[in-house]
């Protein structure tokens, strides 16, 4: 299951988010756990369990509210266990991976905070076997336990996506 919500998000609030996240100092490098650092990307935590963020947590609290006002509303609960944003580049083959295998009910929301992507810069949304291009402002709402990753970034311009795990409607 993946459904795309189109223009839920404005531009505007997506670069004062990336903006205010590249100034931040907390970004880490743990994230795939157990690869070497080589296969590691940049991560920045702005809610796990707790606000980690105080700032930035309220930004992302906005975006999450037009996601879920613009239609997510039939998929999840606001209720946020999660919420992160990574940086990748070309020079980083993403890996395909699961998230949330130890919490059922768990499902996830990715978008792109660079205002400006295109879609031949690469970074789609690799899900199920298929990629998925995500416009400026648009998000996606899938099942973390489905395997997926980002599609092959094409471009050294730093993309950042933002990524909350939230509870889902549907508990299967």
């Amino acid at each position: 299951m993946i459904k795309i919500i189109e223009n839920c998000c404005s531009l505007s609030t997506l670069s004062l988010l990336k903006q205010k996240c590249v100034e931040s100092s907390s970004w880490h490098f743990r994230y795939p756990m157990g690869f070497p650092l080589e296969d590691k990307h940049a991560k920045l935590d702005i809610i796990d369990k707790t606000i980690k963020e105080e700032f930035l947590a309220g930004i992302a609290v906005s975006i999450l509210t037009n996601v879920f006002d613009h239609g997510g509303s039939n998929f999840f609960f606001p209720e946020i266990f999660y919420c992160g944003v990574s940086i990748k580049d070309s020079s980083r083959k993403d890996n395909v991976h699961t998230d949330e295998m130890d919490r059922p009910h768990a499902i996830k929301i990715l978008g792109i905070l660079n205002h400006e992507w295109k879609e031949d810069w690469g970074g789609g949304f690799f899900y199920d076997g298929k990629v998925y291009y995500l416009k400026p402002g648009d998000f996606c709402i899938f099942d973390p336990k489905i395997p997926h990753s980002a599609e092959e970034i094409k471009t050294n311009i730093k993309r950042l996506a933002i990524d909350f795990s939230v509870r889902a409607i549907n508990i299967q």
